[in-house]
């Protein structure tokens, strides 16, 4: 029986943390071959994983300064992807990585073009990303959860209005459902692929 004094904000991180555990278990199997396969226009399951630990970057970072609460009690959390100038480290096309060097938008063809590193360092990567933004999703009461957000736009450049950017409980369930349709994907692609696609048991 679940225990009645958790809150919300458990429950939403429980979400949160599960799915990423299942994109990982998903990829940890593949080769660097597998990762890069790209079936008729899908992305690569590669782009999928870089994808998904470009917001999860995002996230962490953003969510440690959305309201007066969390910058005091977490600080700024910087984005890994920034501080350790991966964009030039893995030789990617700086400026043409879609919103906030996501994917967002990206031209499907730049997209099928991009060369990622080595499954080792991809995946080091997407493992540090979603543990930073898993560290401050679970850093989230109950109490922080509605409360305005307050967002530079140069963040969040794809929102047109401070009206759009919602509470921190609508980011961590908006990211975690992203979370879910990619896992979504990348298990089909297995499958498409003759593996066993599911990521659970």
């Amino acid at each position: 029986m679940a225990d009645d004094r958790r809150g919300i904000a458990y429950y939403a991180a429980r979400v949160y943390t599960a799915t990423q555990r299942d994109l990982l278990t998903a990829a940890e199997e593949l080769s660097d071959a597998q990762l890069r396969d790209r079936p008729g226009r899908t992305n690569s399951i590669a782009f999928d994983l870089w994808h998904v630990g470009r917001w999860a970057d995002h996230l962490g970072s953003i969510l440690s300064e959305m309201t007066p609460a969390l910058r005091e009690r977490l600080g700024v959390v910087p984005e890994i992807w920034t501080a350790e100038h991966l964009v030039d480290r893995w030789q990617l096309p700086a400026g043409r990585l879609g919103h906030v060097d996501t994917g967002m938008t990206m031209d499907d063809a730049l997209a099928a073009s991009l060369r990622f590193p080595a499954k080792d360092v991809l995946l080091g990567y997407v493992r540090r990303s979603f543990g930073q933004a898993q560290r401050v999703v679970n850093s989230l009461r109950d109490a922080d959860l509605l409360e305005p957000s307050q967002i530079e736009a140069e963040r969040v450049p794809w929102l047109s209005s401070p009206s759009q950017y919602g509470t921190p409980l609508s980011w961590v369930l908006a990211y975690a459902r992203h979370d879910a349709r990619h896992l979504g994907m990348i298990e089909a692609l297995k499958g498409v692929a003759g593996m066993r696609g599911t990521a659970t048991v």
